[in-house]
């Protein structure tokens, strides 16, 4: 006898699990509000989620990441409009300050571990996003800040005396827009 009320018990229990299961629940459904806190996970190439940028670097345009007016405030008047620009597997924006050069490139085919440089590479933070400092052969001050494990937006500057200053100052413009 006992067994038939487990039995009975256990019936009566499964029938009101699969009952709530079924249920709807009136209302609208809406997505949960944006904490504004970002989740990443290292080794991914997704974008993470914050209130800072949206969108996967990939889908950006290089020169959406830098104003013309952000440049001049650092650089000083520009010779031309920015121009995009192809240079090698990267998608950049190419700015024409007077006596210098001043590109943001997106590298979506290699993190901060494929930085390769000829001599001294200083790591640094730039915003909420871990970079590296060098000095390439041409004189040129590159800064590389990385997004995820495999891709990156280089700040590259030549021009007189130490670009390095400058060049860190672009990259802090540049960091809030990326993902």
């Amino acid at each position: 006898m006992n067994t038939r009320i487990v039995l009975t018990g256990l019936a009566a229990a499964v029938l009101l699990a699969v009952s709530a299961c079924t249920g709807s629940t009136p209302g609208d459904p809406k997505p949960t509000p944006d904490t504004g806190s970002s989740t990443f996970s290292e080794g991914t190439t997704s974008s993470p989620t914050s209130t800072k940028a949206t969108g996967s670097l990939a889908d950006t345009d290089p020169c959406s990441l830098l104003t013309r007016s952000e440049a001049e405030q650092v650089m000083g008047p520009l010779n031309a409009e920015p121009t995009p620009e192809k240079v090698g597997s990267a998608k950049g924006c190419a700015f024409k300050p007077k006596l210098a050069s001043l590109s943001v490139d997106i590298r979506t085919n290699v993190g901060l571990t494929g930085v390769q440089a000829p001599g001294e590479v200083t790591d640094v933070t730039i915003g909420r996003h871990q970079a590296k400092k060098f000095v390439a052969a041409g004189g040129s001050c590159i800064v590389a800040v990385g997004v995820t494990s495999s891709s990156r937006v280089d700040v590259t500057l030549n021009g007189q005396g130490d670009p390095c200053p400058r060049a860190l100052k672009i990259a802090e413009l540049v960091e809030p827009k990326l993902p």
